[in-house]
């Protein structure tokens, strides 16, 4: 009997986090990216989508339950762009900011039917994503990557009166697990954190922490726990700031002023606290949340 040789993993975009799980996401299996509301975890998880799809040119498909496809592509466009999300979603752009908008659909036009975004703010379950994946299988005759965000919105196999919340979404997790394996899909789900980490002095997540964490560590491969410290400094709601941190994002008409929404450009923290067959440990990377986007720190930072 002819044997098929596995699929490459899923390169997320972040070297030093693809080195920390051996080369990325496997085929076939969970990995669950967890964090507190605000902390970027959507937009880390749109951003191993579009280094799946646009730089790897695997098919990918992204159930965004919360946000529309709207605001989810115009988060696609201002990472690919750097163009602010805020400038995009009040169409206000200069004719320079348009050209790059054109710029991005010539450069990946080829690759653009490759990331197929679904769900739509629905409740579904696991059955209906199943569907929404299947024209990219008849095109593609696979999927790489599916993302699902986030868990708490899904909707269980069977609705039944006896049956809890915590039910329920065990066997939404188990139907997921059994639909990485049946497709050989890297499937990211996207979970809630409690509110724990804000009464620890450090703020760091923990697996504890997670809304449904029995349900998933019995399927999931890979937990990563996303913290972003600045969200949590209270100067940037409440400090004085004499001039802007960054001209481009915050014009010096603005200043001084008290309190910003967030600094530009931020460092996080992914950690690896569950890795069923490798390594743990944590990564710092840089994200600009106004532009959607994670990348590996600048060469020298820490």
């Amino acid at each position: 009997m002819k044997s098929h040789s596995p699929r490459p993993r899923i390169l997320t975009g972040l070297t030093g986090l693809d080195a920390l799980l051996g080369g990325g996401l496997r085929p076939g299996r969970l990995t669950v990216l967890a964090a507190r509301t605000g902390m970027g975890k959507s937009m880390l998880a749109l951003s191993i989508a579009r280094h799946c799809a646009f730089r790897q040119g695997r098919p990918t498909q992204v159930a965004s339950l919360e946000m529309t496809n709207d605001q989810v592509f115009r988060r696609i466009i201002a990472a690919e762009t750097g163009l602010l999300t805020a400038k995009l979603t009040n169409h206000d752009l200069e004719d320079n900011e348009r050209d790059k908008i054109r710029d991005f659909g010539a450069r990946l036009r080829d690759r653009l039917d490759l990331l197929t975004l679904g769900g739509d703010s629905t409740t579904p379950a696991v059955s209906d994503i199943e569907r929404d994946c299947a024209p990219m299988l008849a095109r593609h005759g696979r999927l790489d990557l599916l993302v699902v965000d986030y868990l708490g919105l899904m909707r269980g196999p069977r609705r039944h009166p006896r049956v809890g919340r915590h039910d329920e979404i065990a066997a939404v997790v188990t139907e997921l697990h059994e639909l990485a394996g049946r497709l050989q899909t890297a499937v990211i789900i996207v979970e809630q954190l409690t509110q724990a980490p804000l009464f620890r002095d450090d703020h760091r997540p923990c697996l504890t922490d997670m809304d449904h964490g029995s349900a998933l560590l019995t399927h999931a491969e890979t937990v990563l726990l996303l913290h972003r410290p600045t969200y949590y400094d209270p100067h940037h709601q409440t400090g004085r700031y004499d001039r802007s941190p960054d001209p481009a994002l915050y014009p010096e008409r603005l200043f001084p002023r008290f309190g910003l929404p967030e600094p530009a450009v931020q460092e996080a923290q992914l950690s690896v606290p569950h890795n069923r067959h490798g390594r743990t440990g944590t990564v710092n990377v840089s994200v600009e949340l106004a532009k959607a986007s994670f990348r590996d720190l600048p060469t020298g930072a820490r």
